[in-house]
């Protein structure tokens, strides 16, 4: 071998070995490159990671705060409508006052004990559970007959009773035999209507609806209808029928 051959070997040698040791630095800035990409990956998955829980943190603080206010609306909304029902407390005693400089003895014993009424069903249905106050009201419809008012509203309801509209509402949204404060009217309409269609036979069909304090005989014919599947009529034809077969 030649001296020329020698020294093209020798280039060549030496040209692989910087070959070789430029990849193997290549190869070293790589790992180092990769490491840190990694690195930064894992750091950003961890920021990403940190602000969703920070978010959901945030965003659960927000429907608490939501939440805080629905409640503070409910509260003031209530507290409006008991300073309303104060407030109409007021105006009756104020015009109770104007009645009594104008009125007999007896008649300001009546006004009195109706006034003492009213406060003494403010204070019963206080405390009471919604079991308690739908046996309370029950019981005082009974007495009263106050649903023969055809014209009730949820307002004129709850003041007769010396309740919050919002806790008469509240009631028959909760109850699972009724649907509505109208469809328990309706019920004991109904049943006072029955018992008017039974004892009462030479009374029209009309008075009898209008007794019970349904607003038309449409209307009066529709809820016995849907309640029983026959008319008003039909019903009293029936129990007069069966009244003949028991005697």
């Amino acid at each position: 071998m030649t001296g020329t051959h020698l020294l093209i070997l020798a280039v060549f040698i030496v040209f692989v070995i910087a070959f070789i040791i430029t990849m193997l630095v290549l190869n070293a800035n790589a790992k180092k490159i990769i490491s840190t990409n990694s690195k930064l990956v894992e750091n950003h998955n961890a920021l990403l990671e940190r602000n969703k829980k920070q978010g959901d943190e945030l965003q659960k603080r927000m429907s608490e705060l939501e939440e805080q206010k629905s409640e503070l609306e409910e509260q003031k909304s209530e507290l409006e409508e008991q300073k309303g029902m104060i407030e109409a407390l007021q105006r009756q005693q104020e015009e109770l006052v104007e009645q009594l400089k104008h009125s007999t003895m007896d008649e300001v014993m009546v006004l009195r004990k109706q006034t003492h009424q009213y406060r003494e069903y403010i204070e019963q249905n206080a405390d009471m559970t919604d079991e308690e106050l739908m046996m309370w009201i029950d019981q005082k419809m009974d007495e009263t007959r106050l649903f023969t008012d055809s014209s009730l509203t949820l307002k004129t309801t709850a003041k007769a009773l010396g309740i919050t509209q919002k806790r008469l509402s509240a009631l028959f949204k909760n109850n699972a035999k009724y649907d509505s404060l109208g469809d328990y009217l309706n019920e004991k309409r109904f049943l006072l209507a029955c018992r008017l269609l039974r004892e009462e036979p030479h009374w029209t069909i009309e008075a009898v609806g209008a007794e019970a304090g349904f607003g038309g005989r449409r209307t009066f014919q529709t809820e016995v209808k849907r309640r029983l599947g026959i008319t008003p009529l039909q019903y009293r034809q029936s129990q007069a029928v069966s009244g003949k077969g028991e005697e």
